[in-house]
């Protein structure tokens, strides 16, 4: 086995810290970009257990509109998708956890309903509800507290 005297390749450490140790700003790095707002994210629909878990998505909006023959109300996860991006995720966040509440209440294939884990996701949204009040915006404090009230009302009709 011949061994190569190849010499070691160099790596070039770049400081890419926006602050110094007294947190001033640098005036080497630039500012950081904003990352375009992601409009129309597919969502999975986790309302049709019968749809596979990989399966095809449907876009936020997509369908029947409402007030039509057959039209179902988006769920939860989907309302929470609505809109624009906010700073930070706020919505993505409050869609996340809905998401995850939602695949506990109904399950999926594969998957069992766990309606006790599901109420203790319910109680986290209630409580970025209440620990929130007054620093939403009026479209994120409507969306939250929208998801909220569609849970729970999934979360009755589950444990009847």
């Amino acid at each position: 086995m011949e061994e190569s005297k190849a010499p070691p390749e160099k790596i070039k450490v770049v400081d890419r810290r926006r602050f110094t140790d007294d947190g001033e700003p640098r005036q080497d790095v630039p500012p950081p970009q904003e990352a375009p707002a992601d409009v129309g994210t597919p969502v999975p629909d986790v309302a049709n257990p019968e749809e596979p878990a990989g399966g095809p998505t449907k876009p936020v909006g997509s369908g029947r509109q409402a007030g039509e023959p057959g039209a179902r109300p988006p769920g939860p996860a989907q309302a929470a998708g609505r809109g624009t991006a906010t700073p930070g995720g706020f919505l993505e966040l409050v869609a996340m956890l809905a998401h995850q509440a939602e695949l506990l209440l109904l399950g999926a294939e594969g998957f069992p309903a766990q309606p006790t884990e599901a109420r203790r996701l319910i109680d986290y949204l209630g409580a970025l509800e209440e620990k929130t009040k007054g620093n939403l915006t009026s479209e994120e404090a409507q969306v939250l507290s929208s998801i909220i009230f569609q849970l729970r009302t999934l979360f009755v009709q589950s444990t009847r």
